[in-house]
Parts: structure tokens; sequence; C-alpha cells
């Protein structure tokens, strides 16, 4: 958030300079473009759309410059292509000469991407200063610690530095035990440092990570002693949430889910997403008609059979609908009856099916599943009900992906590959839970712009 304003605020200051040339004698933008601060504002906020939409500011792409710089790259592209493009045809549209004014464009748009990226670069060396990292100790041992451990210590963790990992018993001294009924309840001294504490104080510890695999006797007294002296305090499953955005489905408990904050699907909600799913749904079949017509034509050329086909499908609260989607498989792919996972180098799908797989292109029909209530244009996406019998026997909490309406894309869409296992359900399931937990505005805005950069990379297709 901070590096997008930055970009934003950057850009929006750039815009503004070159609106400012009247008072130049020798300035001849303002012939190019008058901007005033609307306009400037709006075109800003594109512009950080477009990169967002790239992936720039992703988690992997802060951490790794040479991710950064892959999806920069084609952000310039895009950014460069749609402003000349656009540009070009509205002076062709007024009738007046624009080779000119794209060279000058051109010129603006390459200074200041590069600015962009010196200052992204500057930003990655300061970002592996040792000063920037956050200090993190595990308490705990056993496979739960073991995870945060490697997690810390693979490539790309720029941000945390693993500075010791203690056992979760040890910290017991400095106890007052006192007597309640049968219990023996042991509170630390006020007038000593609990040993969980000194030990935080001589490492420079920032942050305190509770990986353990069994709770019972937990020095839960040395960790609030901990939080009182300005250390934080992280439970595994929250740490977990936080790096991975997903639940970790193998070790939480519904006692968890139950007690967490999130999972809030109140009726305002609902209904606001029905507006904004409705509003959307209209706009986005507006623009994409021209190309449904293209690829009904497309497929009704290449293989016989119909265009759409239509599937049972598992909804809100476990209801069956019938999802539509473009037909890209034979119309005999499932002859003898059986479901079956789409697979990598399936088959059954057709040339045309293969593209608007990988495009999404497919999923457009189910714009009217939206407009019908069935689906919501974000979400989990709607399995067979076949798999889904299998999936309850097999994944733990699968069902709860089911307490909100299927959409066209998701958080896992954006965020994994295309699902063609069980093991592939059971990854996917951690950030359906996720979006089931976190589900908000601001989460559905930026699964609608991580969208673009799954269509255009084709990324989880199959």
């Amino acid at each position: 958030m901070v590096l997008a304003g930055l970009d934003g605020g950057l850009f929006l200051a750039g815009l503004r300079l070159l609106s400012l040339e009247q008072h130049c004698s020798i300035c001849y933008f303002n012939s190019l473009v008058s901007l005033n601060l609307a306009k400037a504002t709006t075109l800003a906020c594109i512009f950080v759309l477009l990169c967002a939409s790239m992936g720039i500011y992703n988690a992997d792409a802060l951490r790794s410059f040479r991710t950064f710089l892959k999806r920069f790259a084609i952000a310039w592209q895009v950014i460069f292509v749609l402003a000349v493009g656009f540009f070009a045809i509205s002076k062709i549209a007024l009738g007046v000469p624009f080779g000119w004014f794209v060279g000058i464009l051109s010129l603006a748009i390459s200074l200041f991407m590069a600015l962009l990226l010196c200052m992204r670069f500057v930003f990655h060396i300061y970002y592996r200063s040792s000063f920037l990292k956050k200090r993190v100790l595990v308490l705990g041992q056993g496979a739960t610690a073991d995870a945060v451990i490697a997690y810390m210590d693979g490539p790309g963790r720029n941000h945390l530095k693993h500075v010791r990992t203690v056992d979760s018993c040890r910290a017991v001294e400095n106890r007052v035990w006192t007597t309640e009924g049968n219990l023996a309840v042991g509170e630390p001294s006020a007038h000593a440092a609990t040993p969980l504490l000194q030990i935080a104080q001589q490492m420079r510890v920032d942050e305190i990570i509770v990986a353990v695999d069994d709770k019972r006797g937990l020095a839960v007294w040395d960790l609030l002693e901990c939080r009182l002296n300005g250390i934080d305090v992280v439970e595994y499953l929250n740490f977990w949430e936080r790096e991975f955005a997903q639940i970790d489905v193998s070790n939480v408990g519904p006692g968890t889910l139950a007690f967490t904050s999130g999972f809030q699907l109140n009726r305002r909600r609902r209904v606001l997403k029905r507006v904004g799913d409705f509003t959307v749904s209209l706009a986005f079949l507006a623009a994409v008609l021209p190309i449904t017509l293209l690829v009904a034509i497309a497929i009704k050329l290449e293989s016989r059979g119909p265009v759409f086909y239509r599937q049972e499908r598992v909804g809100l609260n476990g209801r069956i609908f019938r999802v539509w989607k473009f037909r890209s498989m034979r119309q005999d792919a499932e002859k003898d009856g059986v479901p079956r996972w789409a697979t990598a180098k399936d088959n059954r799908v057709t040339k045309v099916g293969r593209f608007i797989r990988a495009t999404r292109i497919d999923e457009i029909p189910q714009i009217i599943n939206v407009l019908q209530g069935d689906m919501s244009f974000i979400g989990p996406r709607p399995e067979r009900p076949y798999f889904v019998q299998q999936l309850r026997r097999e994944v733990p909490y699968y069902d709860l992906r089911h307490r909100v309406k299927p959409g066209i894309t998701g958080w896992a869409q954006v965020n994994y590959r295309y699902g063609e296992s069980i093991e592939d359900a059971r990854q996917k399931l951690a950030f359906d839970l996720y979006y089931v937990k976190n589900n908000d505005f601001f989460l559905d805005l930026t699964i609608l712009v991580q969208t673009v950069r799954v269509v255009l990379f084709a990324h989880g297709a199959q």
C-alpha cells in the first residue's frame, strides 16, 4: 500500500508538472494535452491499478528483485501500449496529426518508468538491510516449529531473521506458586524478569512466534511479560495466515475457527456484494460482447456440438445449480459418464478450448449465473457434486467454502494453479477459507485486479 501510494504520488506529481507548461514560453506540451488536477488524479489511479494488476506490489515481487523486473517489464509495455494507443485514437478522431505528440508521450513514459525502476532498486537494497529485518524468536519444538523455521530460512525471506529457538517448557522459573482449590497456579515474580523475556531482550527480538504442537505447560505468563515489554507475540496459525495469505487447514481446529476474528457473513455485506455483482456483471458483459461472439464462431467452426455447455455445480449452502461455460472440450469428453479432473495436457481439450482456458475466456458465460443470483463475481470456484462428495471425506472443513456464493474468479485462482487432484483441492481450500474469513471490499478489489495478471500470464491454466 505504501509503495503503491508513493508510485501514484510520483506519477501525479509528474503529470501536474507537465500540465504547468503554460507558464513557460518555450514549452509546447500544452498543445499535446491539458491536465487539471481531476484528470491527473484519475490517470494516476489508473496507473497504480495497472501496476497492481501486473503483480508488482505482491509480496513475492517486494522480496525478489528478479520477480519484480519480470512483472515491471510487462507493466511498462501494457502502460505504454494503452497510453499511446488511446492518445493516437483520440487524435485521429479529432483529425489531428499525432506522430510528434506520440514521440513526446513515449519519452515521458519511458523517463518516468526509468525513474520508478531506480527507486525500486534502491528500495530493494535497503529492504535487505539488517536494521529493517524483523528479528524473530520461535517458541516451541516439533513439526510446527520446524515448519516455521524452514519457512524463515528459505529464499526470499528478507523481511524476517530467525535469531533463536526456545523450548516452550523451558521458561518456568522465577514463579510464585499459590494454591487455588486443587490447582497450583504459578505467577511470575514482580521483581525479576522471566527467562523468556531475558532471552528476548538479549537477542533484541521483535517478535515471538508460538509454534507448539501441545500447548499444555506453555509459559503464558512469560509471553504476557514479553508483550508488556513491547515484544509482539504471534500464535503459529496467525503467523501462517499473515505470511501465506491462507489458513493452515492441516493444523487448524474448529475451536480456533469459532473464536478467531473474521468469518462474519452478515446481511449488510451480502446485500452490498449482490448490488456490486449485478453492476459489475452488466458492465463487463457489455465490454466483452464482441469477444464472446468471436469465440462462439471459433468453437462452432472447429468442432461439432453446442457453443455452450451447462454442468451441475455446488453453490451457496450446498445448493445445486447449473453453470454456464463456453465448451472447451470435445462433445464426447465424458462419454462413459465418469467425471474426471482436467489435467495439464488433456487430450479432450480442443485447440480453441486450450486458448480460451488459458485466457479464462471460457468462464465469461458465467456472468449469466451471476445475474441469476447463483454465483458472485468473486468467490470460491464451484465444484461438481461428484467431486464435492469425495472431497468432503478427504479434506477437513471443505464445506465451509460453501458458506459464501461461488465466484467466476477467487483468491485461490489468483494464488494457486489449476487443481487436478485432491491435494490441489486441499491447497486451494486453504486460500478459500482465507477468503471466507477475511471477505471484504478491499479483498474483492485485490482479487479483481490480480485476475488481470492471471489472464495475461495464463497463470495456472489447464
